[in-house]
């Protein structure tokens, strides 16, 4: 296990090992914990959520001899898509929930994808063991607003190649917004749209950004009464069931900064300098 310096990483941390314990525990069938890709709401949201990865993945623009690192792969479900849809050589993977590395590393050594998919406990800003230009593709899947951007970027830049890209499906605030981040430290990690790319392009050139908040907001209300359900219904701790009380509220005040236009959910594609 790697060491994480930071109190917010830490807390994140244990907040997805307790998201991955009452999943265990209420023997969710759920596995994706993103908001999904809706093209229709009629969709399920396992349909929708693997969407959302499945459009990165194209984004990504992957290649058979590819060296890929997954940054917050939850709980493995993405990277064993990922393997069933792309030839890649290999994929190494990066989360601060424990509980979610050993979970994902188990489902793939069930599937027999051990040789080529390794499940690390690590910082997406530190990226321990990864060497510095070995890296084809970088992969965030909504969760680079939980990180120190300054830091992400920076490291993410240095272990690609040159040419190599980073693409993330990421969530930011609106520019004007931009004071709340001088009120708590998890607003600074959301950061703004403008501030987040200015961060960004010190290392990268930005090739794409595509709006996706109207393909994700569905997803995002969806989520706030699945949250619910689970809390209220599913055999869990008490101390498990706040958690997911706090993750619907959170999920609601995103919900609605979509709505209104404060909150943003873009595919971003960036190419190493």
């Amino acid at each position: 296990m790697s060491e994480i310096a930071s109190s917010v990483t830490r807390a994140i941390g244990a907040q997805y090992d307790a998201f991955q314990a009452s999943l265990e525990a209420a023997g969710m069938p759920r596995k994706y914990l993103n908001y999904g890709y809706w093209t229709s709401a009629a969709q399920s949201f396992e349909e929708a959520s693997a969407q959302l990865c499945l459009e990165l993945f194209r984004a990504a623009e992957i290649g058979p001899h590819d060296v890929l690192v997954d940054v917050g792969f939850g709980s493995g479900e993405q990277t064993l898509l990922l393997s069933a849809t792309h030839e890649f050589d290999r994929l190494v993977g990066f989360n601060i929930s424990a509980k979610q590395v050993r979970y994902a590393a188990r489902r793939a050594a069930e599937r027999g994808l051990s040789h080529k998919l390794e499940f690390r406990h690590g910082e997406a800003e530190s990226l321990p063991g990864v060497a510095d230009g070995s890296v084809d593709r970088l992969m965030a899947i909504e969760c680079a607003f939980y990180f120190d951007r300054p830091r992400f970027y920076r490291r993410a830049a240095e272990v690609l190649k040159p040419g190599g890209r980073a693409v993330l499906a990421d969530i930011m605030m609106s520019d004007w917004l931009s004071f709340l981040m001088r009120t708590r430290e998890d607003f600074r990690r959301l950061g703004t749209r403008g501030g987040n790319r200015r961060l960004w392009e010190a290392h990268f050139v930005t090739r794409s950004i595509c709006d996706m908040n109207r393909r994700t907001r569905i997803g995002v209300q969806k989520n706030v009464v699945e949250i619910l359900r689970l809390a209220m219904f599913s055999r869990i701790t008490w101390a498990q069931r706040r958690t997911w009380f706090k993750m619907a509220f959170y999920t609601q005040i995103v919900a609605i900064g979509q709505w209104l236009g404060w909150l943003h959910y873009d595919m971003i594609v960036l190419e190493k300098k």
